[in-house]
Order: structure tokens, then sequence, then C-alpha cells
């Protein structure tokens, strides 16, 4: 394995994600500027500077299945980090 993809397999794919959800714990009452920075941050279409209402559909998911209490905000984070160590093995 290459030096490059040991710096890839190392590095988490949604850190965003996982930050926010250490800050905002189990709490599944989130406002919409919550929602965005837990979610969005780690997306690729993600702009800072653009304030719109467009929701993907991943975001709905993810927010439902919060807001309903199905998973926090840190289980979401840890079920990920349990995927990608089991994609480095």
């Amino acid at each position: 394995m290459s030096q490059a993809e040991v710096t890839m397999s190392t590095r988490p794919v949604f850190p965003n994600l996982a930050e926010a959800a250490r800050r905002i714990g189990t709490r599944k009452d989130l406002s919409q500027v919550e929602f965005r920075e837990l979610l969005c941050r780690d997306c690729d279409f993600f702009h800072e500077d653009h304030e719109d209402d467009l929701e993907c559909s991943c975001f709905r998911m993810l927010r439902v299945i919060i807001e309903r209490g199905v998973m926090s905000p840190q289980q979401l984070a840890a079920a990920l980090d349990a995927i990608e160590k089991d994609d480095t093995k």
C-alpha cells in the first residue's frame, strides 16, 4: 500500500459530521443551521456562502432519522466510523 493510500485510509471520510456530532451530543431538536453543519459540510456540493433552502434527499432522510430519535447525531457518527474502520481492513 502506498503512502497516499495509507493516508487516505486513516483520514475520516466525514470529519465535520464527527466533530459536529460531538458538540451536539444526543439532542434531536436541532436548528436548520445545526442540521446543515452536521449533515452537509462534508458534501462536495456544500457551499458555506449559500443560504438557500435546497435540501438533498440524504439531508432529509438523515434529518428525519435524527428528529424521530431513531439515531442520535453521536450514533450516526459512530456508525459511519465503524463503516470506515471496516473499509480499511
